[in-house]
């Protein structure tokens, strides 16, 4: 499945997003969105999972408008996260991550046994097995950050599209979360990230997109496309290329 993102002008009020913007991405690839706090990067990715109204431009997944999927069938294609997560209503671990399985049951059916299974194995994959019965308001920033990518998992979506999915998470968790998303990436599902280091997206990531907070745009390989020069423009501030074992890593001087 290919997502499409054709001539696509994104603003917030009077700043722009990005204009013009061009890319293709397919299943089986990775894409992380970088750039500096108020660029635009959570608007953008808010219209790419058919959250928010484009200025012009289109977004089409194989060559279907998102404006014209019904929201079930949307909700089946694409699983979006969030920055932040809001609990408005008390529930547990479990019923909250059976929350991924509503798009895939008739309006007024139940979860099954299968699906709880599969909640089960999800919140297993991300360390929570043992949190079935915790009330979700009763976890850390770093475990409700946890539940969110599993609630994702038990959607099984084609399309994982992740605002800050490393927001509140320790190194260990933040290296781990990394290596389950480069799994979901290798049997074929698509992935596109927020992401504040480029060390982690250049490592871990094919493609990188650059949002310059002023409608400009750099696309390419993430390889390529995140290097000393692109960086010290991105976020305005000067830094040093260090080498290792043939990976280059970028820190502030």
């Amino acid at each position: 499945m290919k997502l499409s993102v054709n001539r696509l002008h994104v603003t917030v009020g009077q700043h722009q997003a990005c204009r013009d913007l061009d890319f293709e991405l397919s299943t089986g690839q990775s894409l992380a969105i970088l750039g500096r706090n108020g660029a635009g990067k959570s608007t953008l990715l808010n219209a790419l999972a058919g959250l928010r109204q484009v200025d012009s431009g289109s977004i089409s997944l194989d060559q279907r408008e998102l404006s014209v999927y019904p929201p079930r069938e949307l909700a089946r294609w694409r699983g979006y996260c969030a920055q932040h997560q809001h609990d408005a209503f008390p529930a547990t671990v479990l019923e909250t991550a059976l929350i991924g399985r509503h798009p895939h049951l008739d309006r007024w059916a139940w979860e099954s046994a299968h699906d709880e299974l599969l909640a089960k194995q999800a919140l297993a994959r991300v360390g929570l097995e043992n949190f079935v019965a915790r009330h979700v308001q009763t976890l850390s920033g770093g475990e409700r950050q946890r539940l969110a990518l599993a609630t994702l998992l038990v959607q099984d979506p084609e399309w994982y599209l992740l605002d800050e999915p490393l927001t509140y998470l320790d190194l260990n968790h933040v290296m781990a979360t990394l290596a389950l998303l480069q799994a979901e990436v290798a049997r074929g599902k698509g992935l596109i990230a927020v992401l504040h280091d480029p060390n982690l997206a250049r490592r871990h990531f094919d493609q990188a997109l650059l949002l310059f907070g002023d409608g400009s745009w750099e696309y390419g390989a993430a390889s390529t496309v995140i290097n000393r020069d692109t960086l010290q423009r991105l976020y305005g501030h000067p830094l040093r290329s260090l080498d290792d074992a043939g990976e280059s890593w970028f820190v502030p001087e």
